[in-house]
């Protein structure tokens, strides 16, 4: 299969160096980085949210709002800062080497878009049938505000979505993968990726669960492109119209919509509870069928060599 392919163009650009870590190794470098990341970013986002005495720089309100997107932003940015340094200091190999090739760049930007709009269309459908509740959005006590400031949410996603895809889809699985085999590179991405979660509020087994098979999805979805510039682009805008945009939780935050605010009232089991939609069987279920896709669509594709991608739509 093309997917788990020792040539696949992911795997080759993590081969660049010439110096491909151990396990440890690459899990280490993860976690550090993770690490930082959540003290170093803080100091950023604290000078921008508060004065220097501590007090909040903005009304209780607008600064309940700012705080994720300024975290979002300043958390992640120590990602790419990270990687960058790790690659030129031991690995000996460019940043966009991490899935980053300029080659069909904004073409599969979009298309992860679109796919990321689909599958949140199917799992918030799948989640309200057995009951759905509405509560104001940001518009209804804002004004025209509202639009200003999830717009600015929607660029700090895209800090923070593809920061993550770079992180365990374009450096860990990779890595991993090259030297142990591509089955064992998204394994062990996708595990620490839901571990890396697994503090999240309101986190249930199946919630874990289906962290997992989202790591799994992103691999595959990374994978097929052999980049990362298409599932950076889908992690984005899946998160921004889950929270920010339809008004549920994510990762067991609450989050008001844009227009409205979406609660599934049906049983939690199904539609993820406090956790969110990512709790729940529906989400579960939309993730397994879009991995089935795209190994179906890998086994029948025959356009260009091993290495090529497949095209996902």
């Amino acid at each position: 299969m093309r997917l788990l392919n020792p040539d696949n163009r992911l795997l080759i650009l993590a081969r660049k160096g010439g110096r491909l870590p151990a396990v440890p190794t690459a899990i280490a470098v993860t976690f550090v980085i993770l690490v930082v990341a959540g003290f170093a970013g803080q100091i950023p986002a604290h000078m921008v949210l508060l004065r220097p005495d501590g007090t909040p720089r903005f009304t209780n309100e607008i600064q309940s709002i700012l705080q994720p997107i300024v975290l979002n932003v300043t958390l992640c940015a120590f990602f790419y800062l990270g990687l960058w340094a790790w690659l030129r200091l031991w690995s000996k190999r460019p940043f966009w080497t991490l899935g980053f090739e300029r080659k069909h760049a904004l073409r599969r930007t979009i298309r992860g878009i679109v796919i990321a709009g689909l599958m949140m269309a199917a799992t918030a459908g799948l989640s309200i049938i057995p009951g759905v509740s509405f509560a104001p959005g940001l518009v209804q006590t804002m004004g025209l505000v509202a639009f200003g400031i999830r717009f600015l949410s929607l660029l700090s996603y895209f800090v923070q979505g593809p920061g993550e895809e770079v992180l365990f889809r374009g450096w860990l699985m990779p890595v991993i993968g090259a030297r142990y085999g591509t089955l064992i590179g998204v394994f062990v991405s996708s595990l620490l990726f839901s571990l890396a979660h697994a503090g999240s509020r309101g986190i249930t087994w199946l919630g874990f669960l289906n962290l997992f098979l989202f790591g799994v999805f992103a691999s595959v979805y990374a994978l097929a492109e052999g980049g990362i510039w298409g599932i950076g682009a889908w992690h984005a805008f899946w998160n921004w119209t889950m929270g920010d945009f339809l008004g549920f939780a994510t990762d067991g935050s609450p989050h008001i919509g844009l227009l409205t605010s979406i609660m599934a009232t049906g049983p939690d089991i199904i539609s993820g509870g406090a956790f969110g939609l990512e709790g729940g069987l529906a989400c579960t279920t939309v993730f397994l069928i879009a991995c089935a896709i795209i190994v179906i669509r890998s086994r029948r594709s025959d356009e260009g060599p091993a290495a090529e991608s497949i095209n996902l739509v």
